[in-house]
């Protein structure tokens, strides 16, 4: 049997790498098993593990990437600014919601928190009190089966 170029085998990796995105954004870790990929990319199961011979090893290529669309909205620079940027993004970014709500079968709740420790500005209570009070507002406002999103409005952050 030919083997395939290496282009082809990297547009291949790329797509196994999206679709498992997908998968993990909209049906959540549960489902990401490399059968479903396969059949979703249109490959055999064997072609996974041509990429990826460990489920970890393609979870560590999609952790970054929740982390990105995690990060994107939130403002690192003070506690407020932070706080602000938190409540926006829960009423007026579904992507966030989604990872968020997602992220917690590869990102630990208390490496989250660690990593938020790191990145925002201000004085240490200041910061640990703010990532309190944005854990609780979240789970207070994603409790709810199916978040209902405000259309954004035409201004800056409230």
């Amino acid at each position: 049997m030919p083997r395939v170029s290496q282009a082809v085998a990297a547009k291949t990796r790329q797509k196994i790498i999206e679709v498992s995105f997908d998968i993990a954004m909209n049906d959540g870790f549960d489902n990401l098993t490399f059968s479903t990929i396969a059949k979703r990319v249109g490959i055999a199961r064997s072609g996974i593990n041509a990429h990826f011979k460990l489920k970890a090893d393609l979870i560590n290529e999609l952790t970054p990437l929740f982390a990105e669309i995690i990060e994107r909205p939130l403002i690192f620079t003070s506690p407020d600014a932070f706080f602000t940027s938190w409540v926006y993004a829960i009423h007026y970014e579904p992507e966030f919601v989604k990872a968020i709500s997602q992220s917690g079968a590869i990102i630990s709740p208390k490496k989250g928190v660690k990593g938020l420790f790191g990145k925002i500005a201000g004085d240490p209570k200041e910061v640990e009190r703010c990532i309190y009070l944005s854990i609780g507002y979240a789970v207070v406002h994603l409790s709810q089966e199916e978040p209902e999103f405000a259309e954004q409005p035409n201004k800056e952050l409230p």
